[in-house]
């Protein structure tokens, strides 16, 4: 497997996939938002990222919240050992595992927050790459927005919180589909790149009714 090495913000390296989804500023935006959404170091939290990829979100929310219980969950079996081996580069501790998260892989209602960058485009719109970890990474080959929002559903604690990051452009998506599912977006956080690029950060939570 060739990689790519990948330079962290607190001198650490870890690896990415030379034929994969390639990290962008995308992952920097939603690590920050969270951090300064998240502030406070002493609260214990358990938290799930879907479709974790290389770990490299996990990896830097553990990095800076110590004392956050993280688990990633990814389909690709490759990329599970890859995030494992990365973990250990960068000196953190995150639970990688391998999972469909159209499925229920873990217990209901059990996490404080849940975070994905998931894949940002439906199956039949514009090109599939033909690397096939790079286009499950990118296209809804897998899993659909639905699905990103019905295990958000499933897994998160009642008073828990969710962040979850797509182009604007499909804002409109978005609410049908968390509605679908009982979410509420409490907020929609917009990035600062220009408008065909930029993506929003949703932060969701559970109706209150339920």
């Amino acid at each position: 497997m060739d990689k790519i090495a990948v330079k962290l913000p607190f001198n650490k390296t870890i690896y990415q996939t030379k034929k994969g989804h390639s990290i962008s500023t995308d992952t920097e935006f939603i690590v920050i938002t969270i951090l300064s959404e998240i502030k406070k170091q002493a609260t214990k939290m358990k938290v799930l990222e879907l479709g974790s990829g290389n770990g490299i979100i996990s990896i830097m929310l553990s990095h800076y919240r110590t004392n956050w219980e993280m688990t990633g969950l990814e389909i690709q079996s490759h990329l599970v050992k890859l995030a494992c081996e990365n973990s250990k580069l960068a000196k953190v501790k995150v639970n990688f595992v391998q999972g469909d998260l159209c499925k229920k892989e873990f217990a209901p209602n059990s996490f404080d927050l849940i975070i994905s960058n998931p894949p940002y485009y439906p199956k039949n719109k514009g090109k599939v790459s033909p690397s096939e970890e790079r286009a499950i990474s990118r296209t809804e080959i897998m899993c659909t927005m639905q699905d990103i929002f019905k295990s958000i559903k499933y897994h998160l604690k009642r008073n828990g919180i969710a962040f979850v990051i797509y182009p604007v452009s499909r804002i409109d998506e978005i609410l049908i589909n968390t509605k679908k599912v009982d979410l509420n977006i409490q907020r929609k956080i917009i990035s600062n790149k220009i408008k065909k690029q930029e993506k929003a950060i949703v932060e969701l939570i559970h109706k209150k009714n339920d």
